[in-house]
């Protein structure tokens, strides 16, 4: 992971430009593993996804700054690309179905999303829904970024329910 000099848990929110266009998502998907696995083996990912199986290792690492994960924790995320380090908030976390995160100052995007974890109909569905505002150019990095990540994240998923 990149170190950085700055302290991230100190940074406030990334706020948007005036003016900045809006981008919104939605991914979901669904599995055979109960709720209570799907969340345990997220929040696995999110101590530090090198050591989890769901995540989408090449495109993004993430991990904790300090554990234990909740409220108010700080994460980081390394675009395996770039190198880039970018830092979030977790400002909702509420086991075993939720959690939600924003982008800290010196990120290129304002906004951040939520995760939840529900059963519906006899299946387990993870629902990821984000927003974001930056320029269109920043924005349609991001939507090439977030293609590949879901991608990646849902052959992990098929891979994790494949093997429970």
């Amino acid at each position: 992971m990149t170190d950085t000099s700055l302290d991230p848990s100190s940074l406030p929110l990334r706020t948007a430009e005036p003016g900045a266009s809006v981008r919104q998502f939605t991914e979901t998907f669904t599995t055979a593993l109960a709720p209570e696995a799907l969340w345990a083996e997220f929040t696995r990912a999110l101590k530090d996804s090198r050591g989890a199986v769901l995540w989408a290792h090449d495109i993004s690492q993430v991990r904790v700054l300090q554990e234990p994960v909740g409220q108010d924790s700080v994460l980081v995320e390394t675009v395996q690309a770039t190198g880039t380090a970018l830092h979030y908030r977790l400002v909702r976390f509420e086991p075993p179905r939720l959690v939600q995160y924003a982008a800290l100052q010196g990120h290129a995007l304002a906004g951040g999303a939520t995760i939840t974890v529900a059963s519906e109909e006899g299946r387990t569905v993870l629902r990821w829904q984000g927003e974001y505002r930056a320029s269109e150019a920043a924005l349609a990095v991001l939507d090439r970024f977030r293609a590949a990540f879901f991608s990646r994240f849902a052959d992990a998923l098929r891979r994790l329910d494949a093997t429970s």
